[in-house]
């Protein structure tokens, strides 16, 4: 029976985790990746089709704990002043499941002066599963039967982006249609994004770009502080800290003129480092030409 009680005491841990989780999305901690991830105006344009395919595992030494795969693809149109992307996001914890699938549009305006705003839409569905399968107990105890339960809804972000010589500013929301009143397990509230960054051309081939972040997830506050170093477009370092609760160490290397690899690892800050051995994430980009001309993007390693 004690073995039992602990059971219990773990799972509505578990749960308890869960529901925060339910709230709110996973942030990537690679650099510009949770922009093209949550803001639908962040398409890169350089005449090129960008692929992504990043994997998320959080907490390590935790059973059961967050983990994350995504893929995503974009392309720009310079012509026609506008872009598209598709959206792909698939994230587990404990005995939960979430995926969001969504298409997405950005328009370019440029602006007298140098100033330029992009404005873009996202839109597509939201799937969430609760999976009570994975609920195990001794096997000397009576099983408790439960069944599966699913929602699917429809998803919508909006949000802006805004450049001017070597600044750039962002923000987004995400899943607009669900206010805090209205959220339940299944569907998760309006999430904000803000983000600033400055290019500093420090020396030939150097770049020094400071920046930062901060992300509403339904009650939970993250601000961000991040310092990330260009060499040549061949390979990055960088450092970010979340208050109270990450320390990020990241870098990136370019492999070919095609693919580029990022790599990040979360130490953990303030309580937090006490409850995991660090979370590890990585990104593997892919780029392809659509023709010989080329464009300046100011994205890492374009």
């Amino acid at each position: 029976m004690k073995k039992f009680k602990l059971h219990i005491v773990f799972w509505i841990a578990l749960l308890q985790i869960s529901i925060v989780n339910a709230q709110s999305d996973l942030l990537f901690n690679n650099s510009n990746i949770n922009e093209m991830a949550f803001n639908p105006a962040s398409i890169e344009n350089n005449n090129s089709l960008n692929a992504y395919f990043g994997v998320h595992q959080q907490w390590i030494g935790w059973e059961d704990a967050p983990n994350m795969q995504w893929l995503y693809a974009s392309t720009f149109f310079d012509k026609s002043n506008m872009g598209v992307s598709l959206n792909i996001n698939n994230q587990s914890i404990g005995s939960e499941i979430t995926q969001n699938v969504k298409l997405g549009y950005s328009y370019k305006l440029y602006i007298s002066g140098g100033h330029q705003i992009n404005f873009g839409l996202a839109a597509g569905l939201y799937f969430r599963k609760l999976d009570f399968s994975k609920l195990h107990f001794e096997e000397d105890e009576e099983s408790i039967p439960l069944s599966d339960e699913r929602q699917i809804y429809a998803d919508f972000d909006f949000g802006f982006e805004y450049f001017y010589k070597n600044l750039k500013v962002g923000i987004s929301s995400n899943h607009i249609t669900v206010n805090n009143k209205n959220a339940t397990i299944f569907k998760i509230p309006i999430q904000n994004h803000f983000y600033a960054k400055y290019n500093i051309e420090a020396v030939t081939d150097l770049r020094i770009i400071p920046g930062i972040a901060y992300h509403r997830n339904a009650t939970l506050d993250v601000y961000e502080f991040s310092t990330d170093i260009q060499f040549k477009n061949m390979f990055n370092v960088g450092m970010a800290y979340r208050v109270s609760t990450s320390l990020i160490l990241r870098a990136g290397i370019r492999l070919s003129d095609v693919f580029e690899l990022q790599y990040a690892y979360d130490l953990g800050a303030g309580k937090f480092r006490s409850y995991h051995s660090g979370s590890h994430e990585i990104i593997l980009r892919g780029r392809f030409l659509r023709k010989s001309k080329s464009l300046n993007s100011p994205r890492f390693m374009d």
